[in-house]
């Protein structure tokens, strides 16, 4: 079973009646006995919303509305009044009286608007001013006690006195960075103009049409095309299980050495001209002299 709610006191007060139904998300789910004299000022409560009040007074035209002359212009008097001849009828003297107290409504209504907004501005000038002086002394505030006390590591004297170094040199590292910098983008730039070149000299063993791509095709892929090396049909002995055996074994620094020194072990590197041992060599100078690749 629910528990049982506590009902307030019968004395000195009326029961309520029990046809009133609260959820339990109310306060008045549970009712609490209030005293007889309660200073509590409860507010009734209203529906609806308030609607958005006009800007009687714009920054345009400021206070041209309470200024003398406005009423007199957009409520102004009729012929006869300006005259200054009497009213016909009763009529006529009622409508007198009617424009008149409409003229006094509005000015006393204007300028009730005008001194509650020149209030406004002023508090919120003062409200804003007052909040930006907080603020400011807030963020100019010295430090607490709490944080400097609380502080294990570093004193009060060091955090103030230790300062961030500059490193020795460093215009000079900075200047040699930038030169490593711009000698490795124009050392690019060559690389591309050397590729661009070796393009432009190989153009004309490009695959550009059907039968030259089907020619290709049937010199690669031949029945022996799963072994390595390229198989040529008029030496069977060609290609073989490894690279090795279509490209030769790969070049030992031993054999560069004798190469280069010429004191070869085979009677072929004995036997060969000093002009085809040093092309590769006047081949390299060329191209540094020239500042291109040759090909």
């Amino acid at each position: 079973m629910p528990p049982r709610l506590p009902r307030p006191s019968a004395s000195g007060h009326h029961r309520p009646d029990t046809t009133d139904h609260h959820p339990p998300a109310s306060p008045k789910f549970i009712k609490v006995p209030e005293p007889p004299q309660s200073s509590d000022v409860k507010l009734t409560p209203i529906k609806g919303h308030l609607p958005v009040p006009r800007q009687i007074f714009t920054k345009r035209e400021g206070n041209k509305k309470v200024k003398p002359g406005y009423l007199e212009r957009i409520l102004p008097l009729s012929d006869a009044e300006k005259a200054g001849q009497p009213p016909v009828s009763e009529n006529e003297a009622r409508h007198r009286r009617l424009a008149e107290s409409r003229r006094q409504s509005l000015a006393a209504g204007l300028q009730g608007l005008w001194l509650r907004k020149k209030q406004q501005d002023h508090e919120l000038v003062v409200r804003s001013t007052a909040r930006f002086e907080a603020n400011l002394a807030a963020a100019t505030a010295p430090e607490g006690l709490d944080d400097v006390l609380t502080r294990p590591t570093v004193s009060a004297h060091t955090a103030t006195t230790t300062t961030v170094r500059l490193r020795p040199g460093r215009i000079q590292r900075a200047q040699n960075k930038r030169e490593k910098h711009a000698a490795l983008l124009q050392r690019k730039a060559e690389e591309r103009q050397d590729a661009l070149g070796q393009l432009y000299v190989k153009a004309n063993q490009f695959i550009v049409d059907e039968a030259a791509l089907e020619q290709e095709v049937d010199k690669i892929f031949t029945e022996r095309s799963h072994n390595q090396g390229t198989v040529d049909e008029a030496s069977p002995g060609s290609g073989g299980k490894s690279i090795w055996d279509s490209q030769g074994v790969p070049a030992a620094v031993l054999g560069a050495k004798t190469e280069m020194t010429g004191r070869s072990a085979t009677i072929y590197n004995q036997k060969k001209s000093e002009d085809l041992a040093s092309t590769p060599r006047q081949m390299s100078v060329a191209e540094e002299l020239t500042g291109g690749r040759l090909l």
